[in-house]
């Protein structure tokens, strides 16, 4: 699934449980407060015709959202997850150094 136009592993077990549970998919943010004195919650919108019949499309929405609440603040972001690990059949490695 595309993240950040970079091809990557996503895990789809947020369609899956959902469509199995007849759930809503309600997203939520957190925050990071200056001088390690907690997190700040943000309980977003629920998805709206969420999940579909495509499991591809709801996994892209869902990398989408991550990606919105991102450029927020990329500070925030736990970069150090290994997210490019698998790659496509004949792209290179993006953890690789020269």
């Amino acid at each position: 699934m595309p993240f950040f136009g970079v091809q990557t592993a996503t895990v789809s077990a947020a369609h899956k449980l959902l469509k199995i549970g007849q759930a809503q998919m309600l997203p939520f943010t957190q925050h990071r407060l200056a001088n390690g004195k907690g997190y700040e919650l943000t309980i977003h919108p629920v998805f709206e015709n969420f999940p579909t019949d495509d499991e591809y499309q709801d996994v892209v929405r869902i990398n989408q959202f991550i990606e919105q609440q991102v450029l927020k603040c990329p500070g925030q972001y736990f970069w150090a997850q290994p997210r490019f690990k698998s790659r496509p059949e004949g792209e290179a490695s993006v953890y690789k150094c020269d």
